[in-house]
């Protein structure tokens, strides 16, 4: 990514002022393309994903390339390796019999460009979801969603929620993503916890079948998912500084995140 060196509040002066002063904007380009790397390992019995890329200039407007002939294995502490086919440039899969299991580590190791990139997870607890409920809003005009369930007891788990309704992926960005540690709640029976966002409607109306799927992250991926929301969605201010590289756990100086996580889902219909 392009590194921008400069003090903005000269150009806050110069807006000010009734003469136009010309601005210098130092730019250095990084020396290497890094790998970006994008993977996660469930317990749902499927075909797990690996996305690989290139970094590219902060402001260049093309899409970034795929990282294409990769090798890629996941492996667990139980000796199992699951290879990872390329079925589209720079797009890494597993077979469809794969799943992973509560309180195993995983391992991702990549080989590509003469390099070796790693990364490792371990799965972790997730609840059970009892039950879904749902309650009316009437100052946003839509249900919101309601989960029951007893959280493990002992401090360090972190969550996020997926949703769907009527099949359709709603929390299909990051953004819209639900993400919680258990500081607050932790081993209490969850009474009513509302599946909302405070900026996003997912609009569940009456008729509407909606699905939530918990996910059990570990902490890094807690870190790594707020950390891009606050470099992307949630710099506001004109004196920001520019936007830099989220650290994630890939070795190697790669960037990314890959992560195991314990899913639990349930459904409901609004009546």
């Amino acid at each position: 990514m392009k590194l921008i060196n400069f003090f903005i509040f000269l150009l806050i002066a110069s807006s000010l002022s009734s003469c136009i002063e010309e601005i210098d904007l130092i730019l250095k380009e990084q020396d290497q393309e890094q790998l970006v790397v994008e993977g996660m390992i469930t317990t749902d019995t499927t075909a797990h994903i690996v996305k690989l890329s290139k970094t590219a200039p902060y402001f260049s407007q093309k899409p970034a390339e795929r990282a294409s002939g990769a090798d890629v294995t996941i492996t667990d502490d139980f000796g199992n390796v699951f290879q990872l086919e390329e079925y589209d440039p720079g797009i890494y899969k597993t077979g469809t019999d794969v799943y992973g299991i509560i309180g195993r580590t995983y391992n991702l190791n990549i080989k590509f460009g003469g390099e070796t990139y790693s990364a490792q997870s371990t799965m972790k607890r997730v609840p059970v979801i009892d039950s879904l409920g749902y309650v009316w809003n009437p100052q946003r005009e839509q249900y919101i969603i309601l989960l029951y369930g007893q959280e493990p007891e002992g401090k360090g788990d972190n969550y996020m929620w997926h949703v769907y309704k009527n099949g359709q992926h709603v929390t299909d960005t990051i953004d819209k993503v639900l993400f919680i540690d258990d500081e607050l709640f932790d081993g209490a029976y969850i009474m009513g916890f509302k599946i909302e966002h405070w900026i996003y409607d997912y609009n569940i109306q009456k008729g509407d079948t909606v699905r939530v799927d918990t996910h059990s992250i570990p902490h890094d991926a807690l870190l790594f998912f707020t950390g891009v929301l606050n470099e992307s969605h949630y710099s506001w201010s004109p004196i920001d500084t520019p936007p830099a590289n989220i650290k994630g756990n890939i070795s190697n100086e790669a960037i990314g995140l890959f992560f195991a996580s314990g899913i639990s889902r349930n459904t409901v219909i609004i009546e």
